[in-house]
Order: structure tokens, then sequence, then C-alpha cells
């Protein structure tokens, strides 16, 4: 039995526009409208289901810093709900939603608070008794470049939660507000990270203390598939921590692959993306689905695939295809990323340029340290300070990775000039 537990979202932003891929369609232009809304909504019914004590949320509660009056009233209403059942919220504000920006003057229920830009402590409190410590600061204005998790520190024996929209460590993909490193989170003492920012979920720390990024509560475009929610936290005795993973979204955006290594025919074609949107429709855990196809691998239908033409068809017929399923999948586009059919073995032995490239490429991507053997190559990137602001070095893995891709697309254009 858990001494208490709450919620822990960031991210939400609501009234966000989404992409232009609804503008020929009203059924999906009406899905994605309210879908930060509908996301936000199931996490307040999750809630006092689960019969939380509060709720957290770590920044970017809407889309612009000029947020709309619909995206306020909506959350204002929403979190009226668990005001209504008891249930306190603890909000902070990031690079979205900068406090030095326009909003509305709405009167927000008693058990709710708006940190400052200024470190406050707030004492989460039950029947008289202390459940938690709450530390938390909201961004003054957008461009919040100090390291704000070293205003954080512990101030008593109860379980410390920092609430903070923060950019921790290098490689998180995304602008570096607020930035900070895992040493400054530790260094604090507090018992959990509550943090926002990151739209993917991230568990940097499972113990002493937990840091984490629950990832935002609605995917919004391609570079965020996956399911979208919030963590349910219960906090045990001995300032154990338990974490549930639960979804919120509304509709899920896909990247689906499709070898066409097997294809033979146009038909065969026809038959895999059939059975894609049917498997896609049936494995998103009830919801709608924005999916991009990706054609993968090299076989004989290649050639009709690489001619314009042919792929919009195709791309017409699977939008009809995914659009008869319930639940619906619309198909965002089709990519070819395949290549022709290759005998690499014959490749690879002869005596001409591409065999050579093949045999280097081989030779390559067997080197015990390939990161050593392209150091000077890869300095003139990564040695550059605003390249290394966004870019990780990549290691030997990635390396490789990225040798293999290489590959595949220089023998796509040099296999192709052979044919023509």
């Amino acid at each position: 039995m858990p001494l208490f537990s709450f919620i822990h979202i960031s991210d939400l932003h609501l009234d966000s526009p989404f992409s232009t891929i609804h503008q020929n369609n009203p059924d999906l232009a009406h899905t994605l409208r309210a879908a930060t809304f509908e996301a936000f909504h199931n996490i307040i019914e999750i809630g006092i289901e689960k019969k939380i004590d509060f709720l957290l949320i770590a920044g970017d509660v809407y889309d612009g810093a000029d947020r709309s009056l619909r995206a306020q009233i909506k959350f204002r209403d929403g979190l009226r709900k668990l005001d209504e059942a008891g249930i306190h919220s603890y909000i902070v504000h990031g690079n979205h939603d900068p406090l030095d920006k326009w909003s509305s003057r709405l009167e927000w229920p008693s058990r709710v608070h708006i940190f400052s830009d200024k470190i406050e402590t707030m004492d989460a409190i039950k029947d008289g008794h202390l459940l938690a410590r709450i530390q938390g600061i909201s961004y003054a204005t957008k461009n919040e470049t100090r390291n704000l998790a070293r205003l954080f520190k512990r101030t008593s024996s109860a379980f410390h939660i920092g609430l903070l929209h923060a950019n921790a460590g290098n490689d998180t993909g995304h602008e570096p507000y607020a930035p900070c490193t895992l040493n400054d989170l530790i260094r604090s003492e507090m018992d959990f990270w509550a943090l926002g920012h990151v739209h993917r979920r991230n568990l940097l720390s499972s113990d002493h203390p937990v840091i984490l990024y629950p990832g935002n509560t609605q995917g919004r475009n391609i570079r965020e598939t996956g399911e979208k929610g919030g963590y349910w936290i219960k906090v045990h005795e001995d300032n154990e921590v338990e974490m549930e993973f639960f979804e919120a979204d509304v509709v899920r955006w896909v990247v689906h692959e499709i070898p066409i290594n097997p294809m033979r025919t146009e038909q065969d074609l026809v038959e895999a993306l059939d059975k894609a949107c049917l498997d896609l429709s049936q494995s998103q855990s009830g919801r709608p689905s924005i999916v991009r196809i990706l054609l993968t691998g090299n076989g004989p239908m290649y050639g009709y695939l690489s001619d314009p033409n042919n792929l919009a068809g195709l791309h017409e017929t699977i939008v009809e295809m995914g659009a008869d399923h319930s639940p619906p999948v619309w198909i965002d586009r089709i990519k070819l990323n395949a290549g022709p059919q290759w005998d690499l073995n014959m490749l690879i032995n002869q005596q001409d340029f591409i065999g050579e490239l093949l045999r280097y490429s081989r030779e390559l991507y067997e080197a015990p340290d390939l990161h050593s053997r392209f150091q000077k190559d890869l300095a003139i990137l990564f040695g550059n300070t605003r390249a290394r602001r966004y870019l990780g070095i990549p290691d030997d893995r990635k390396l490789r990775s990225l040798l293999k891709k290489a590959e595949k697309m220089c023998l796509q254009v040099l296999c192709n000039e052979n044919t023509q």
C-alpha cells in the first residue's frame, strides 16, 4: 500500500495546430483539432480513477507563448475537476508558455499552484500529514539559458520532488533551454525529478534520485511516434518509488517498414499494403493512426516503384484502404527507401569501381576502432561549437550503421546507372 501517489506529465501543447496533413481530410482535421484536449481529459479521468493525491505538470502546457483562450479554459476546467475531487495540481511553465507572455485573467481552483519565476517550495499535505515537499520554478521568458537545477536544494527529511522544464544532458534532441547535467540534478538531493521538455519517454535514473521525462501527452508529428501519456507514481515506505506508464493519447503516429524483397508483381505490393493497414488498425490500442510507410530492402519491384507516377498511384490506393478500417489508418506518405535487387557476393568480387567500393566499405565496417579512422574528418563537423550543441559524437556502433546506409545509397546510384 503506497503512502501516496501522483501523476507526472509534461508537454501537453494544448491547441497544437499539428501539420498540414489534414487539409483535405475533414475527419482527420477534427480528430487532430481535439487531440491534445482529449488527451488531457483522459489524464484527468485517470487521476480521479486512481485517486491520486496530486498532479505534476512539468511545463509547456500550451503550444504557443500567446496561449489561446480556448486552451486556457479547457486547462482550467480539467484542473477544476481534480480540485472537486480533492486533488492538488502543481505546474511550472516552460519555453512554449513562459510567464512573460499574454494570458487571460482566469480564476484558478484553490488546489492549483502555478510556480513563479523564482524557486518556490510547496508542501503537499493530506489530512494534516506532509506527503511531499515540491520545489519548482517557471520560465520568465522563452530563452531561459540559466542552469535552474542548481537552485533546488533539499530542506528536510520529507520526500522531495523537483519540478522542472529543462534540458538534462547533451543528447536529448531538443533545444538547450535551462541546460543542466545529471550531476546537477543529483547534487540537489531530491528524491524524484519530474522533468519536462523532451518529448520522448526517458528514465535517466531509476533510483536515488529517480529522474524522469514522461514525454509529451499527445504525439504531434511523425517524429513523435509511439504511445504517449504519463506516469502514475506510487511512493512507498523508505521512499521507494514505483512507476507505471499509462497511455492517454488519442491518435498515434507510426513509421511502418515494408520490405519489398519478396514482391514480384504489383498485386504483391497491393496485398502487402492492405495487410499493413489491417495490422496497424488492430495494433494501436483502439486508436486511429497516422502512418508513414517506408518501402525498404532490395527487389525486382524497385524499378516500378522508382517511377514517381507509380508511387503516387500506390499512395492513393493505400489512402483509400486505410480509411476503410476501424479505427482508421491515415497514410501520411509512402517513402521509397528500397533499391534494386543485388547479388552482393557477385558485386564485391567484381574488378571494377563497385567491387572496389564494397571491399573498402567491408574493410571499414570490420575495423576494430572505426572512430579513430574518421577522427580527423569528424572533427570538422563535431568540432564546430554550434553543431556540437545539437549533435552527439557517434560511437563505433552508430558509425557502422551510417556506413551501411552510405553503402546502400552508393549502390542504388551506381547500379541504376549501369542498368540504364
